[in-house]
């Protein structure tokens, strides 16, 4: 007799579901920068996860927010000793000083970083033990006891198969990180919604509506800072420095050149650098890591340590051989 669609993916994440001893008390946060879907989604997801089960879990605010995911996080997700020194956004400028300030009255036991590894927290974490879940391939892939790092369309792919996380909100990791299902090994993507919505509580009315949430209308900031940036395109390829530091403005900013380019370098005004191309490269990666950052085939990033014209020019002929080799 042939198994259901549901018994099928019982036994399939049964066998791949990786046991864990969570921490009793654990701080749960993704890397500093950039702060997307995936990484919130993750973030909230671990903290519902680890509640259910009993545990104390908290995040720290975070850099920045964007306006379509601020509805994720609550303030009950931030620890009391957070809440009062977080914007009404939930968010710092001193990562530091907050999760020194949490330290004072509730020290975890461990900090789980999600979708990012821990070079990439932002703070010192004193001392305290880390483990990561991660699907960007940097550095390799790992499976022990300090972390799980393996690909994956998301982090909260990760989640699902390998740590048997199933909150809904998932869904938005997967989603953000496959842009729509286009990219990002989008096969595998659809096995974990169908494990969210099978066994997970993910129903139509519920995707609908995290839909909606995610589109919310774009600052005009955006068309001006297209029509003054320093722009500089060559055929299918963008190369971009914009005059604003707002990691708002810059994503939206690629998001609408990648309408017009294939490949994008899009500069932000404090040096973020977001590197972007619509097929598998993996000199892009590459790239980035040359200057210190990473990413995946088909997305990257870095923070240039300046923004001299000399370096500005280099990374922009540099991009131009990576995306054209």
């Amino acid at each position: 007799m042939l198994f259901s669609v549901r018994q099928k993916l019982r036994a399939l994440f049964k066998r791949s579901t990786k046991a864990r001893k969570w921490a009793a008390k654990t701080l749960v946060v993704g890397p500093s920068e950039p702060v997307d879907g995936d990484s919130v989604a993750c973030t909230k997801a671990l903290i519902n996860h680890l509640r259910k089960l009993g545990l104390d879990a908290y995040t720290l605010p975070t850099i920045t927010m964007y306006p379509q995911l601020q509805w994720i996080l609550e303030p009950a997700d931030l620890h009391p000793a957070c809440r009062q020194s977080a914007t009404a956004r939930l968010t710092t400028d001193n990562l530091q000083q907050a999760y020194d300030t949490l330290l004072e009255v509730w020290r975890p036991d461990e900090i789980v970083v999600v979708d990012g590894q821990d070079d990439r927290l932002g703070f010192d974490r004193r001392g305290v033990p880390t483990f990561t879940i991660d699907h960007h391939l940097d550095h390799g892939t790992r499976d022990d006891e300090t972390a799980c790092i393996q690909s994956a369309p998301s982090a909260g792919c990760l989640l699902v198969s390998r740590f048997g996380v199933l909150e809904p909100i998932l869904a938005v990791s997967i989603l953000t990180d496959t842009f729509w299902l286009r990219q990002n090994q989008p096969a595998r993507a659809i096995e974990s919604l169908c494990a969210l919505y099978h066994r997970g509580g993910l129903t139509d009315e519920v995707l609908t509506r995290m839909q909606r949430l995610l589109m919310v209308p774009k600052d005009p900031q955006v068309i001006s800072e297209l029509r003054t940036c320093d722009l500089r395109s060559d055929g299918d390829t963008v190369f971009a420095v914009l005059r604003t530091a707002r990691p708002d403005i810059h994503r939206d900013c690629a998001a609408n050149l990648g309408y017009y380019f294939r490949h994008l370098c899009v500069v932000r005004a404090d040096g973020y650098v977001s590197f972007r191309t619509d097929s598998p490269n993996e000199n892009l990666p590459k790239l980035a890591a040359r200057y210190g950052g990473g990413g995946h085939s088909i997305m990257a990033a870095t923070h240039l340590a300046s923004m001299e014209p000399a370096l500005l020019d280099r990374l922009h002929q540099d991009f131009l051989e990576a995306v054209h080799r």
